[in-house]
């Protein structure tokens, strides 16, 4: 099995909507997206995502969520992953909201 290599596209911008993921995809891949909380397990949000993703869901307080994307290939051998982006707890809302976009 190939060793993934880094990639170092991913940025996380926050949003009223929530967290924006901006990331590169190659023709021929397919990029997963895993979010994980206060150093729990990796948990993959999105399968063949696409760049820009929206993650807006509802996280405990406090949470200050890491992301990765990890690409596949059609056989779904992994290729790549990116370097991991973290947000700063302070700087996120509680919840989406509506009301601010």
């Amino acid at each position: 099995m190939p060793t993934p290599t880094l990639l170092p596209h991913l940025q996380l911008h926050l949003v009223p909507a929530g967290r924006r993921l901006d990331f590169t995809t190659d023709a021929g891949c397919f990029a997963f997206v895993y979010r994980r909380c206060q150093q729990e397990g990796w948990q993959c949000v999105a399968r063949n995502a696409r760049s820009p993703f929206l993650d807006m869901a509802i996280l405990p307080p406090g949470a200050a969520p890491q992301y990765m994307v990890r690409y596949h290939d059609a056989a779904g051998q992994p290729l790549a992953v990116t370097a991991v982006v973290q947000s700063h707890p302070v700087a996120m809302p509680a919840r989406t909201s509506w009301i601010n976009l």
